[in-house]
């Protein structure tokens, strides 16, 4: 039987750890004030807006169903209010998931590893910085946990904003324009969209370089 070294079981529990505090809002409060809060705002467009986006910008620390309030959005305030609202809400929640990860997470870490392995863990997560939150970013609570992992090992906020915003403009422009069209078509797309993100990061994760260079 394959035993696992111990840094492995520590990061595995990590990480489930992370994981658990990113889903425990949904099992205390629950997500069903997200729906009618947009429902009430439904007919004002800038207003709606501007609770889809604080409600993106909490979604680390709250329990809101990012997807949902995406194509919400785009279903009623059109697809380029959903892409606008989407992009900005997700990027403030990624600063909102680093910060939390930074001075929250970042202080329990150590307690996990020893410094010589924080280094090395941060070290192997810069070499996939990119395609690993890139990939994550259309993924429940995986997408929240690793924005909180990367800042927790130290990784510098901005770089963590540059790599997820290009992905978050990209996933808000898929669920806007298909929320456009039909819930229907939203649902499917969200599943293709996992699926699509879990064959690129097999394709590409295996040929990405052992360090990015420090970019």
């Amino acid at each position: 039987m394959k035993i696992f070294a111990p840094t492995t079981v520590k990061a595995g529990l990590f990480v489930v750890f992370v994981m658990t505090l990113v889903c425990l809002p949904f099992a205390i409060w629950g997500e069903e004030f997200v729906l009618p809060l947009l429902e009430s705002r439904a007919q004002q467009t800038g207003a709606l807006t501007m609770i889809a986006i604080a409600l993106l910008a909490c979604d680390s620390v709250a329990p809101i169903p990012a997807t949902l309030v995406i194509m919400y959005l785009a279903a009623k305030a059109g697809w380029l209010a959903g892409i606008f609202g989407g992009t900005l809400g997700m990027s403030a929640g990624v600063l909102a998931a680093a910060w939390f990860g930074r001075t929250a997470v970042g202080r329990i870490a150590p307690k996990f590893f020893p410094e010589a392995e924080l280094l090395r863990l941060r070290a192997a997560l810069q070499s996939r910085l990119w395609l690993t939150l890139a990939c994550l970013r259309s993924v429940p609570v995986l997408a929240e946990t690793s924005v909180i992992l990367a800042a927790a090992m130290g990784i510098p906020v901005g770089r963590i904003f540059c790599a997820t915003l290009l992905p978050n403009l990209i996933v808000a422009t898929i669920y806007s324009l298909a929320a456009d069209d039909s819930w229907e078509t939203a649902v499917i797309t969200f599943l293709g969209t996992m699926v699509v993100s879990a064959g690129a990061w097999r394709l590409f994760g295996s040929r990405a370089p052992a360090t990015d260079g420090g970019r």
